[in-house]
């Protein structure tokens, strides 16, 4: 009889382990999601060029020539040098020049509920999806980032008729994780940022 209640004792120990660490990596998960910091990232030079890597979600990408890194908002902002903002409340919105950002978003569990990130999804895997939410005003396009699919949107920005441009966003899904990249192509020289971001997207590489 004692032995028996010896295994009830220990099996119900062993749920309580089990309840509490399944807990406490719940919390840890938790504590790790949102936006990425990119405050501790490395710079090197390769045949001339300068990266900034992000070892934690394993992105690196180039900076074009001549332009300045800084850390805003929710990630890192690359801007060329005659950028001029087009007021200080929209200090990221171009006047003259580009500015770009990008940032990296953990979720929980590869976190289908994220209402983005899900939407990422199935706009990548159902064509139809995709195609229901394209309008005059936003232009959406499967496109490809380092190897991997995300989805281009190419928002209308009207407001203004004498400053007409886009908002350029991309976002690519990858198990837990969704990267980020996006400028305002806008003001005098969008012609020439809306090739920038173009080439910029190619010196990207995601970590498979």
């Amino acid at each position: 009889m004692k032995k028996i209640w010896k295994i009830v004792i220990l099996s119900v120990l062993i749920l309580v382990l089990i309840a509490i660490s399944y807990f406490l990596y719940n919390k840890w998960q938790e504590s790790k999601m949102g936006f990425v910091s990119f405050e501790k990232v490395t710079e090197q030079k390769i045949d001339g060029k300068t990266y900034i890597e992000n070892k934690e979600v394993g992105l690196k990408f180039a900076i074009p020539e001549g332009w300045e890194v800084g850390k805003y908002g929710e990630g890192v902002s690359i801007y060329s040098s005659d950028f001029v903002p087009l007021s200080k409340q929209s200090f990221f919105v171009p006047k003259n020049g580009c500015w770009f950002e990008v940032a990296t978003e953990i979720l929980k569990d590869n976190n289908d509920y994220n209402p983005e990130y899900g939407n990422l999804k199935l706009m990548i895997e159902d064509q139809a999806y995709l195609a229901e939410r394209i309008s005059d005003r936003d232009k959406l396009e499967i496109f490809n980032v380092s190897g991997l699919k995300g989805v281009k949107s190419s928002l209308l920005l009207d407001s203004n008729p004498n400053n007409v441009g886009n908002f350029i966003w991309v976002g690519v899904p990858k198990r837990n994780l969704m990267y980020l990249f996006s400028g305002y192509i806008i003001g005098q020289d969008k012609e020439r940022c809306s090739q920038e971001f173009n080439n910029f997207l190619t010196t990207v590489n995601i970590k498979k």
